[in-house]
C-alpha cells in the first residue's frame, strides 16, 4: 500500500505504570511512533469503563502481555479466550476464578483488545504502519493513569486523522483493482456497477418507493447495513420498504438506478466521495460512526417492488384504522379519530385547554413502539409527563376532552390528526398513529404546566373550543 507521511514531532518521556520509560528506551519523535502510543492507550482506556471490582482483580502485567502477544502475531485467535470471559465474568461481582485462574483471564481480556486493533489494521493493511512495542506502552500506561503522557483529545484526533488517512489509500487501492477487474462496469462518474441478474425491463422510478432486499458493506467485507434478517427467508420476508431519501442510499446507489430495474439484483462498488463523504455516518444520538468518514463501499441492491411514495404507510395506516373499529367499546368520531375505552374513567371529565399529566405508549401503523411515557419516567425517575391541550397534535385535542381522569384509553389518529404530511424526527409522513393513553390528572390551564409552554391564544383556545360543542351536537 501507500505509505503514510511521517510528520516529526517532538520527543516525548513516557511513563509505563511504576517503571517509567526514558528518552533512551523510547522516543516519540515521529508520527509512527506517537499513533502507535496513542493506538495502544486508547485500546487501554476502554478499561475505565469496567466495574471497578472486576478491573481491581486483572492482573495489569498479564493484562499487557495479552495484549501485546495478540497484537503482533497474525495467526492468534481469542476464540479461546471469549469462553474464558464469558465463564469467569459471568458474575458481576467479581472474576469467578474457578475454572480458570487470574492470569488466565487477566491475559484473555487483554488480548481481546489486541485482536480487536490488529484486525483493523490489517483491514486497512496497516500493520506495517504501526510499532507494536510502542503501542503496548501506550497500552500499559492508560491501564494505570486516565490520561497519558499524550493528552486524550491529542490522542483522539490524531487517530481520526490516521483512520481517515487509512481509509483512503485503502479505499483508492480498492476501487483501482476493482476497475481493473470490471473494466467494463466502470461509469462515467466513477462507481462501478455490475449487473448479477436482469431485471423485468421496469425502469427504477427516483421519485417512488420501493421494496427492497440491500445490504451495504465495507471493503472488508463487513455487513455495515443490510434489510437481511436471515439466509433461510424468501427476498420478500427479508425485503424492507424504503425510498430514495433514506439515509441507507448514498449518491452511489442514486446514479446507478438510473441504469437499474425491478428485480435486477445489482452489486455497486464506490468510493467515499459518492458515499458518505468526509464525514461519514454516525450512529444517531451518538459519537459513534456507522460508516467511517472516507469509506469506499460495496452495496447489493435488489428492488422487488416499486410504488408510489408512502403508499404502504397510507396503506397500513387506512387497515390500523379499520381494524381500530372493530374492537369493542370503541367510537368513530366524524374528525376521523377511533377511540376505544379500555377502562373507563371513575373521575372528572377533561376539558378542552386543560393541562392533562398522562402516560401513553405510541405506536406506528407497523406496530413499532416509538415512544413509552412509562418506561421514560422509570429510567429517568421522574412522574408522569404533563401537558397543556393547547400544545398536542390536534386529534389529541379533539379527543382527550373525551376522556376521564383515571381511564385507560386506546386513541387511533389518522395522519391529518396527528403528524400530517411532514411526520416529525421518528414518525415518517403520512403516517397513522396508535396511543393507548392513561389519564392521570387534568386541570385548569396553568395548574400542571406553567403558562409559557401554551402555545396557542385565548382566540384560538375559543375556536378550538367552539369546534369541540359543534362536534359534540352532531
Amino acid at each position: 500500500m501507500k505509505k503514510l507521511l511521517f510528520i516529526p514531532l517532538a520527543a516525548l518521556f513516557v511513563g509505563c505504570g511504576s517503571n517509567p520509560k526514558n528518552a533512551s528506551e523510547i522516543n516519540l519523535d515521529d508520527f509512527k511512533q506517537k499513533i502507535s502510543y496513542s493506538l495502544g492507550a486508547d485500546m487501554g482506556t476502554n478499561f475505565s469503563n469496567i466495574p471497578e471490582n472486576i478491573f481491581s482483580e486483572l492482573d495489569k502485567s498479564e493484562l499487557e502481555e495479552g495484549f501485546y502477544t495478540f497484537l503482533k502475531d497474525v495467526e492468534m485467535s481469542t476464540d479461546d479466550c471469549r469462553e474464558v470471559l464469558s465463564t469467569a465474568l459471568g458474575n458481576p461481582s467479581g472474576i469467578d476464578t474457578t475454572d480458570y485462574s487470574r492470569a488466565r483471564v487477566s491475559h484473555c481480556y487483554g488480548a481481546i483488545f489486541g485482536e480487536m486493533l490488529r484486525k483493523s489494521l490489517e483491514s486497512k493493511n496497516a500493520m506495517d504502519e504501526v510499532n507494536f512495542d510502542i503501542a503496548r506502552i501506550g497500552f500499559a500506561n492508560s491501564l494505570v493513569q486516565t490520561d497519558t503522557i499524550i493528552p486524550l483529545e491529542e490522542r483522539h484526533q490524531m487517530i481520526m486523522d490516521f483512520n481517515n488517512d487509512l481509509n483512503n489509500i485503502a479505499g483508492e487501492d480498492y476501487m483501482v483493482e476493482l476497475s481493473k477487474k470490471h473494466e467494463s462496469d466502470v461509469q462515467d462518474e466513477g462507481y462501478i456497477l455490475i449487473e448479477n441478474k436482469a431485471g423485468n425491463g421496469e425502469a427504477i422510478d427516483l421519485s417512488g418507493e420501493y421494496n427492497i432486499v440491500y445490504t451495504m458493506t465495507n471493503i472488508s467485507g463487513d455487513t455495515i447495513i443490510s434489510t437481511l434478517q436471515s439466509q433461510k427467508l424468501s427476498d420478500q420476508e427479508n425485503a424492507q420498504i424504503v425510498n430514495v431519501d433514506d439515509i441507507v442510499f448514498p449518491e452511489a446507489w442514486k446514479l446507478a438506478a438510473k441504469n437499474m430495474e425491478v428485480g435486477g439484483e445489482y452489486t455497486i462498488h464506490t468510493s467515499y466521495d459518492l458515499a458518505y463523504g468526509e464525514d461519514g455516518l454516525q450512529a444517531p444520538n451518538s459519537q459513534s460512526y456507522v460508516i467511517q468518514p472516507y469509506s469506499a463501499l460495496t452495496i447489493y441492491s435488489k428492488v422487488l417492488s416499486q410504488g408510489e411514495r408512502f403508499s404502504s404507510v397510507k396503506e397500513s395506516g387506512a387497515q390500523m384504522l379499520e381494524e381500530a373499529k372493530n374492537q369493542p367499546n370503541t367510537v368513530v368520531d366524524p374528525s376521523g379519530f377511533v377511540l376505544t375505552t379500555l377502562e373507563e374513567g371513575k373521575g372528572n371529565q377533561v376539558n378542552p385547554g386543560d393541562d392533562v399529566q398522562a402516560h401513553y405508549i405510541l405506536s406506528n401503523s407497523k406496530g413499532q413502539v416509538i415512544e413509552n411515557s412509562y418506561m421514560s419516567s422509570s429510567q429517568n425517575n421522574q412522574p408522569a409527563p404533563s401537558f397543556s391541550l393547547n400544545g398536542v397534535v390536534k386529534g389529541w385535542q379533539l379527543a382527550i376532552p373525551k376522556m376521564k381522569e383515571g381511564g385507560r384509553y386506546r386513541l387511533t389518529l389518522p395522519y391529518d390528526l396527528a403528524y400530517g404530511a411532514q411526520g416529525n424526527q421518528t414518525i415518517q409522513p403520512y403516517e397513522t398513529l396508535s396511543f393507548e393513553i392513561e389519564v392521570l390528572k387534568a386541570g385548569d390551564p396553568g395548574t400542571l404546566v406553567k403558562p409559557r409552554q401554551q402555545q396557542f391564544s385565548e382566540e384560538q383556545l375559543k375556536q378550538l373550543q367552539e369546534e369541540f360543542k359543534k362536534q359534540q351536537q352532531k
